[in-house]
């Protein structure tokens, strides 16, 4: 009892610092709840609950900074998750999510590493490009709960002001969420226990969000900028460490 209760106020506090960082970038919050929830749950309950609290801390986010949404993409950036999603789902359940995870920081490293080095690929742009953005980001949440690594490099190449950023990542998220989540919830691979612990530390997500929002308009559009693939990086690195054997 008293095991399971210090496992959630840690978690409470893994949520609410996660939230505000999403607050502050439109993001993040499976990029530092996930591997820091891992350490407190196993995979399955800590993709669950980061799915869930995602959903309902963007969708708040997302309606109070709504007209700065850029639509088109974020339309785009869902109908290419559709296809990504099922097959994540599929690798979640039958296969070695480590070293999933290990092959995904790598990439993500060396992504992140070329945005900071300005590396940028000029004709990633247009439906296409973020078709296949969106179908990489479905496959990563259906397998790991993190469908920000993808979208996150797209959109920092495109040198988006941090208003159309954090909006238009915020309102992808929202939809992405709750697609991955009813297929998980189809597929049992989400139960009651790991809803119920969600639920009651949204409390804590609401909060977060709160404070991030209040620390979005102290940032200058150049570290912001210059901010989103160190943080991808910092967590890509972490990624790699933690799936190592």
């Amino acid at each position: 009892m008293i095991g399971n209760l210090v496992s959630w106020s840690f978690a409470a506090i893994i949520v609410c610092l996660a939230a505000a960082l999403q607050g502050i970038t439109g993001f993040g919050f499976a990029l530092l709840s996930v591997p820091l929830l891992l350490l407190i749950y196993d995979p399955r309950t800590a993709v669950g609950i980061n799915i869930i609290i995602s959903f309902f801390s963007l969708f708040v986010l997302t309606l109070r900074i709504r007209r700065e949404i850029i639509r088109p993409t974020v339309l785009n950036l869902f109908l290419g998750s559709i296809f990504g999603i099922p097959l994540g789902a599929y690798i979640f359940l039958h296969f070695n999510v480590q070293e999933l995870k290990l092959m995904i920081g790598i990439v993500t490293s060396l992504c992140s590493l070329m945005l900071l080095k300005g590396v940028t690929i000029k004709k990633a742009t247009g439906l296409l490009w973020e078709r296949i953005t969106g179908s990489i980001s479905g496959f990563l949440t259906g397998s790991l709960g993190m469908p920000g690594p993808p979208i996150i490099l797209f959109l920092s190449n495109q040198h988006l002001p941090k208003e159309r950023f954090r909006a238009t990542t915020a309102a992808y998220f929202t939809l992405v969420y709750p697609a991955s989540l009813l297929l998980l919830m189809c597929l049992r691979a989400i139960d009651i226990h790991v809803a119920l612990t969600a639920i009651t530390l949204i409390p804590f997500a609401i909060l977060g969000g709160q404070i991030g929002c209040r620390l979005f308009h102290l940032i200058p559009q150049a570290q912001f900028q210059r901010g989103v693939p160190i943080l991808v990086l910092c967590t890509a690195i972490y990624a790699i460490f933690t799936s190592l054997p």
